[in-house]
């Protein structure tokens, strides 16, 4: 198991030394998939956050984060969904749940 850790991170690191360019229609999808969490959410008190380039430069996520999260129009959040590269719900200490939209390859490496 050691071994496979090992290999991984140094192969994440090679792949975060490279210099890269952001993909513009990656970036779209997970700005799109912001936009339409912001407006489901709209009048409520649930949270929605991105992170761009955590945990890597090349991921970034979407966040929505609150006690009660209700999706009227579930076309547009399964659009939203399956534009993710991973989606996870968990729920949090402080009696919130949190889904999660990872988006992968928001770089294009240029080297």
């Amino acid at each position: 198991m050691d071994a496979l850790v090992i290999t991984a991170a140094s192969r994440i690191e090679q792949d975060e030394s490279r210099t890269s360019v952001i993909n513009p229609y990656r970036m779209q999808q997970l700005l799109y998939t912001y936009k339409v969490m912001k407006y489901l959410m709209k009048g409520t008190k649930t949270k929605v956050t991105y992170k761009l380039h955590e945990p890597y430069h090349s991921m970034g996520s979407v966040s929505v984060t609150g006690k009660d999260i209700d999706f009227r129009k579930m076309s547009w959040f399964l659009r939203a969904a399956e534009l993710a590269s991973n989606f996870e719900v968990y729920p949090k200490t402080d009696g919130t749940v949190c889904m999660t939209f990872t988006f992968h390859n928001l770089t294009i490496p240029i080297e």
